[in-house]
This record gives structure tokens, C-alpha cells and sequence, in this order.
């Protein structure tokens, strides 16, 4: 989406308290994953589960991928009579890919009438050629049949199924109506995502063609900011999106690395070599959430002297499990190693394929690690297709410490447990203290 974080936004007065639930969107028209959707379309409609506060809206997105408005948003009433239809004139171009988002974390003026804000919901939509007429959602019949799968993956592929949710049978009973009845494919894959929410599991998805509705709502905050750090770390730069680094004035390196996609190994591989001399390296990824575990591998076997085992896992096999297999840490040639100090701050947005870099550079490269423990939560997700233009993506192995503790919900605890500061970074600080000491 555009850096442009409002598209419109209309401020709504609300001050009441409540517990309500918030309010959700039932039906898009077009929907979230919809292609081929006739530009000729002068109307959005955005429909939820409950009466709506017609004070105001937000709706969130910008540039050329938000539709271009040819009037104020409007609420309307539903069946039952209620607001709790928001319509949006607009004016579509063929063949052109639109995103928006009811509401946004800088405004969430789209309400219940007890005045709950609406969970934050994209949709994303491709129209076709001019003239062309929208496809048609899915059938009820062919509903059934993606329920019908969707429980048979969970049942043989999904590696965590029994592990938070006890009665599955109750979960696709309680969604098992809505999901039949879902007019569209986003509007299924939605439902679905309520019902696989129990799994508390953030691995878990469900994608639309190119769309993607997750199953878990929000998540634990990274344990650093880096205004913070730019504080500490004179000439902070950024390589990429992904990697940042700096010298202090004693000459230890500071490298952040704030996702593992292979985009990010060859800038992390580049500033190593330029550091064969430092004195010490704090490598930070206190906001890496995970992406390719051989990217993570390639840049923790410069750190390595040994092979090490640092992760264990066994792939979900019908009711069972397979064989415990060894993921090895191999360390880089010798010419390639730093051989200084390192040390690696985490936290608790940690997980997957992160999770995975700190325990290469415990077990492999003998780092300590300081912060906080990290999120818990790893499993080499993979799609089944469930037949009604819906994929659900589900984790497909169990993750092990190296002595075979589950990592799912454990996490990695770090060597040095340091909290987190209202004015300072002292996860930072406590990492140069311990690099130097």
C-alpha cells in the first residue's frame, strides 16, 4: 500500500465504552481475492455482522491502488434493517489491482453502534477487461466440499491440531452454516479464518488467489525502536528495507537484520566482510519475524566454528508423525569466519525462521543472547487447495530445541533477560556492555 496511510476518513465523536465483540465484515462486493471483477462497477459494498454507527468511517489505503472515489462514503441498511451496509461510489479502471482496508491502526472510525471499532479488514481486488462481468462466487454445494477438505487437512496435515484445540468437531460445528452460505470466496476464507483462530496459531492462513487472511490478531511488539538506536549507533544506514548498520566509536559493528529473505543475505555477507577486524559485532534482530531459514543459515555459519545441531522437527504423517530429523548448523570456510565477539539481541517478535538464527548462533556459534524471550512459533506451513477457489496454509512439521522440547508456545529464552525502557534502548546497551565486558 501507498506510504500515504488515509485515503478517507471521516472523524466520528465516539465515546462510549463497551465490551461488545467488534464488529466484522460478513460480505464484500467485490471481495477480498476477487479477479476479474468488471470495471463498470460504480459501487463498493462493505457489509458487517452488526449495526453500525453512521457517525463515520475509515477506510484506509492510497495512490493509484485505492479506488477512486466519486462521492462521500454512505451507510445503508441491511436486511434486517439495521446500518450496517457502507457503500463506496467509485470509479474503477479495467485490469488494475485495488487494495484498501477497513479501518487501520492510525484510524478506526468504522464503528459498531455501541461504538466497538471494526476489526481491521483488508480487501483486495483485480478488475478485467472492460465489459467483462464479474465471476461468480462460490456455490453452496461447493462450499460443503471445502469444509469437508478443510477438516481433512487439519485432521492429516496440520502438526499442531491437537495442541491448543481440544474439539475440533465443535469448531466447524459452531462455523459450519456461514461457511456453506458464504456468497463469496473472501467471505469463506474470512469465516474460516474465525473458525481456525482457536489455534492461536499465526502460521495458519487461508489466501484467495494472491490475498491473504491470517487467523491471529495482531501480535507481541518488537522490543526495540530504532529512533532509539539511532541514538546509540552513530550513522545508522540503511542497506535495504531489511538491513541497517553502523560503528560505534570503539569500533564493534552494529548490524539489524529485520527480515530473513534472500533479498537480505548478500548486504549482511557484504558488511561482515568489511568487518573481519572489528572488535565485536551486536547483530540485532529484535524485530525479525522469520522468512528463509537458509538465508538465516548462510549468514550464522560466518559465526560457526563446528557443525551443530540447533533444531530438531518431525512432519505431521496422518494421526502421526515421522522420523525426529537433525537441521545441522555448517560452518562457513575458514577465510570467511568471524572469528570476534558477537552478540545477538531478540524478543518476543521473534519467531519462525528467526527463532531458528538464534539457535544457530547458541548451539553453533556459542553468541549469547539478551532480551526477552522470543515468540514460540514455527512449522514450514504449506497450502491445500480446498476446492472452492480457497487455500488454507497450514504448518506441516513440529520444531524441537535440540533436546526435543517443543518450541511451539516455549520459544527461546534468552542468556541475558533485560526490560524494556521507557526513554532508553537498554536491550542495546546491556548487549555493548556484555560484548565489551
Amino acid at each position: 500500500m501507498s506510504a500515504r496511510p488515509i485515503a478517507w476518513c471521516v472523524a466520528a465523536a465516539l465515546t462510549c465504552a463497551t465490551w461488545a465483540a467488534p464488529p466484522s465484515v460478513v460480505v464484500a462486493r467485490p471481495d477480498h481475492g476477487d479477479v476479474g471483477v468488471d470495471p463498470g462497477l460504480r459501487e463498493i459494498r462493505i457489509e458487517f455482522d452488526q449495526a453500525m454507527s453512521i457517525a463515520g468511517q475509515s477506510l484506509c489505503g492510497g495512490g493509484s491502488s485505492f479506488p477512486t472515489l466519486t462521492d462521500k462514503p454512505r451507510w445503508e441498511r441491511g436486511a434486517d434493517g439495521t446500518m450496517r451496509v457502507l457503500v463506496l461510489p467509485v470509479k474503477l479502471e479495467p485490469e488494475h489491482e485495488y487494495t484498501l482496508s477497513v479501518n487501520c491502526p492510525a484510524a478506526n472510525n468504522c464503528r459498531s453502534a455501541a461504538g466497538e471499532p471494526a476489526e481491521i479488514t483488508p480487501i483486495w481486488f483485480r478488475t478485467g477487461r472492460a465489459g467483462g462481468a464479474s465471476p461468480p462466487g462460490p456455490t453452496p454445494d461447493e462450499n460443503r466440499e471445502a469444509i469437508i477438505a478443510l477438516r481433512r487437512a487439519i485432521d492429516g496435515r496440520y502438526s499442531y491440531r491437537d495442541l491448543r484445540v481440544k474439539d475440533w468437531d465443535a469448531r466447524f460445528d459452531a462455523w459450519r452454516e456461514k461457511l456453506e452460505n458464504a456468497p463469496t470466496r473472501g467471505a469463506f476464507a474470512r469465516t474460516a479464518a474465525r473458525l481456525l483462530m482457536a489455534a492461536e496459531d499465526p502460521h495458519v492462513s487461508l489466501r484467495v488467489g494472491e490475498a491473504v487472511v491470517g487467523t491471529v490478531r495482531g501480535g507481541p511488539r518488537a522490543n526495540v525502536d530504532f529512533s532509539r538506536v539511532d541514538k546509540i549507533v552513530p550513522g545508522l544506514k540503511w542497506k535495504n528495507k531489511a538491513v541497517a548498520t553502523g560503528t560505534l566509536e570503539d569500533g564493534v559493528g552494529y548490524l539489524a537484520i529485520t527480515s530473513w529473505s534472500p533479498e537480505s543475505v548478500d548486504p549482511v555477507l557484504a558488511v561482515l566482510d568489511g568487518w573481519r577486524t572489528s572488535p565485536g559485532i551486536i547483530i540485532d534482530v529484535r524485530a525479525n519475524g522469520g522468512g528463509d531459514e537458509l538465508a538465516a543459515r548462510s549468514v550464522a555459519a560466518r559465526f560457526a566454528s563446528r557443525p551443530a545441531v540447533y533444531s530438531k522437527h518431525q512432519f505431521r504423517q496422518g494421526d502421526g508423525f515421522g522420523p525426529v530429523v537433525d537441521r545441522v548448523l555448517e560452518p562457513a570456510p575458514v577465510e570467511a569466519r568471524f572469528t570476534g565477539k558477537v552478540v545477538v539481541l531478540m524478543g518476543p517478535a521473534c519467531m519462525s525462521s528467526c527463532e531458528s538464527f538464534l539457535l544457530m548462533m547458541r548451539h553453533g556459534a556459542n553468541a549469547p543472547l539478551v532480551g526477552a524471550r522470543s515468540r514460540g512459533s514455527s512449522g514450514n506451513p504449506k497450502p491445500v487447495a480446498l476446492g472452492n477457489g480457497v487455500s488454507v496454509i497450514l504448518p506441516t512439521w513440529r520444531d524441537m530445541l535440540p533436546d526435543e522440547t517443543l518450541l511451539e508456545g516455549r520459544g527461546v529464552e534468552p542468556d541475558l533477560v533485560v526490560e524494556v525502557t521507557p526513554t532508553t534502548d537498554a536491550v542495546l546497551q546491556a548487549g555493548l556492555r556484555l560484548l565489551r565486558r
